[in-house]
Formats: C-alpha cells, structure tokens, sequence
C-alpha cells in the first residue's frame, strides 16, 4: 500500500512516498480502515525531528499522522458496534504506529462513528486535538460554570476546541493569540477578551488572581511564570509535559495550592463519541486552514511547521 514515511529523524527532507506492507490480518476485536483523509499536528514533526525518539525505539519505517478517518472494510468476530462500509475516526499513537497510508488496522475502543453533520474530511481534524482539550478542560481540571479560564495558543487546533469546550461548560473565556486572529477569536468564537500575544509585555494584560484554569496549548509559558494569575486554587495545564519549565513547574507546585497540571491524551472511543454529538448538535464547528493532496504532504508539513495555522491542516489520500 502507499504512504508517506521516513527511514531516519531529521527534517521535512526525510519524508517519502512509497510502498509499505499492508497491514497484518485483524484480530478479534480490531478494525480495517481504508484512510479517507489524516490531518497534522506539531506532534508530527516533534517525533520526526527525533525529539521523542527514547520513546520510539529508533524503529524505523514510521508512518506519520496520528488522527484519521474513513471507512471499515474489515473487522474480526467481537467488533460489534460497528459495521463494515460504516464511516468512523480516531487517532493512533504515533508512538507506535502513524496514519498516513491506505489502510490501517486499529482496536475498535479509540473508534468513533464519523459526525453525520460534516464531511469526512474534516472529521479526520478532530480526534487529537478535541480530545486533547476534553481531557484537559473535562477531566483534569473539572471545568465549571462560570469559571475564568485564559487560553494560550488559542488559534490552533487544540486552542479552537478548548474555547468550544469551555463556551459548552459555561466558562467565560481569555485567548492569547497574535493580532491576525483578534477578530477571529472575538467575532467567530466569542471569547470574551482577546490578547495579542505580539504587543511587548502582553502577559503584562493579565490580572493577578482571576482565571480558575490557565491552559497551554501552545506549550511556551511556565508555571512560575503564569501562577501569580491563577486563583489560589486554580489550575495551571500544560499541553507539553517534557520540557524542563514542566519538570520544574511541577516541582514548585508541590509547594502551592494552585495546581499544575499536564495533559497526555489518550485516544478513546467513548471521549471521542461525546466530542462528535456536540459537532452533530452544532456546539462544536470545526475548522480547516488548509487541505493537501496526499502527493504534497511535505508542502503540508512546511506550512505547518510556520506555526501560523488557523484550525486545522488535513491529507487527502487519493484513491
């Protein structure tokens, strides 16, 4: 089958188009899924740079891609919640194994059915990305109404959903973003105050003591240096747990009551189904920057790699 991989770590130069085996028979409670479309997230290019190969192994070819979505044309005997022909999506760990190739095998419980209401294509933008903020704002820091919570990175993938999320849960919203996309943030996603993160000093806008979660999804800011606007019982999130401002964030906060606290998503079919009723009651809308043809997946890495993303990038794998 065809698909985009490397046979090294370094850069975008690495990546090839070509042939790799097909999957192995599926097992017991696994699926078949002929890819329609996977989309990128800088966790993509952060494992090809090598920067987590201890937790790679170093095994090589890898594909890359970690969210998918597409059609079931095999499943083994205890797959029952789903059918063959049945559009579905979800995410893989890329730890293991990544997605951009025709067909991939994969356990039914990371698998969802595909929203009814929006195309294939943009259901392979959500799975990582939403669920990384669920996890994050739902199930770590027990988002409420009318908490106050200060979102970093806003205008990415992860940052897009987390506003959703935290608009569904009655929470009143900061974005920190740059000036291309204040209007954005205020107009399209109502948040309720808007930062530019390019004006000097903007951290310099925030009150001290006001939001109940600071969430950062773009992975620069620190604990210490963000845990004076937190409230004294307020969480601080991280989406990038490895750097060394993590590492020592989580030591200081040992001696705080405000909490730090990191988000390591976990690909799971029942999180991932309650993200897909709220894009099906319209709570949540997706949103695609850009979408590439599978032959130009390089160009799709490189303009991911700008960090100037507006959502989500998505492949398209071609018959």
């Amino acid at each position: 089958m065809k698909a985009i991989y490397y046979e090294k770590y370094g850069n975008i130069s690495v990546l090839k188009q070509g042939e790799i085996d097909d999957p192995k028979k599926v097992l017991d409670k696994e699926v078949l899924i002929k890819v329609n479309f996977f989309s990128l997230n800088p966790l993509d290019y952060k494992l090809r740079n090598g920067m987590l190969k201890l937790m790679t192994f170093r095994t090589f070819p890898r594909t890359t891609g970690s969210d998918f979505s597409g059609e079931i044309v095999a499943k083994g005997e205890s797959v029952n919640n789903f059918e063959i022909g049945e559009k579905v999506f979800g995410f893989l760990s890329q730890l293991n194994e990544g997605t951009s190739s025709q067909f991939i095998k994969v356990n039914q419980s990371i698998l969802s059915k595909a929203p009814t209401n929006i195309d294939i294509g943009k259901a392979a933008a959500v799975p990582l990305a939403a669920l990384t903020s669920y996890q994050a704002l739902v199930q770590l820091a027990k988002i409420k109404k009318g908490n106050k919570v200060l979102i970093n990175g806003a205008s990415g993938g992860t940052g897009i959903f987390a506003i959703q999320i935290a608009k569904i849960f009655g929470a009143k919203v900061t974005s920190i973003t740059s000036h291309r996309n204040i209007n954005w943030m205020l107009d399209t996603f109502l948040v309720d105050e808007a930062i530019d993160y390019t004006k000097e000093n903007s951290l310099n806008n925030l009150r001290k003591n006001e939001y109940d979660i600071i969430y950062d999804c773009y992975g620069n800011l620190s604990f210490n240096k963000i845990k004076d606007f937190l409230k004294s019982d307020g969480s601080f999130i991280t989406t990038d747990p490895f750097r060394l401002e993590s590492i020592a964030g989580r030591f200081f906060s040992i001696f705080s009551n405000r909490k730090f606290l990191s988000v390591v998503v976990k690909s799971n079919g029942i999180d991932l189904s309650i993200v897909r009723d709220w894009i099906e009651e319209e709570k949540i809308k997706v949103f695609i920057d850009k979408i590439f043809n599978f032959i130009d997946t390089s160009k799709a890495y490189e303009y991911l790699e700008t960090q100037r993303v507006k959502g989500k990038i998505i492949v398209q794998i071609n018959e």
